[in-house]
């Protein structure tokens, strides 16, 4: 019985350095996109967060409701490539791990 208790200790810690590793993997993860007309760039972080607008001054020249949709198709794009890379570097860790983020279908118009 003390075996399979230390068996079962041993697997834990490892379970935990694991996840310690992959924490700090996916916290450090960012991903940036840009328009093809270079007017957008963003870049969102492992935490599932936008962390950085920019806007080149020649956005000016786009109607507002234009630019709100190319922010927003951006961001949810970036998002969708985290989540990806997060699903697969928790599969690459956690081989057992089966679930699948969702990913985007539709080929995307910003450079991610």
């Amino acid at each position: 019985m003390d075996a399979d208790r230390e068996k079962l200790q041993a697997e834990l810690r490892q379970i935990e350095e694991r996840a310690g590793k992959i924490r700090e993997e996916l916290s450090a993860l960012a991903i940036e996109a840009k328009s093809n007309d270079g007017l957008i760039e963003l870049t969102v972080v492992g935490q599932g967060r936008l962390h950085a607008l920019t806007l080149d001054p020649r956005v000016k020249r786009l109607d507002v409701e234009e630019l709100a949709e190319r922010i927003v198709g951006m961001t949810n794009d970036a998002l969708d490539l985290l989540h990806h890379e997060t699903a697969a570097k928790m599969r690459e860790a956690f081989p057992e791990f089966t679930a699948d983020l969702p990913f985007g279908g539709e080929e995307s118009p910003w450079q991610v």
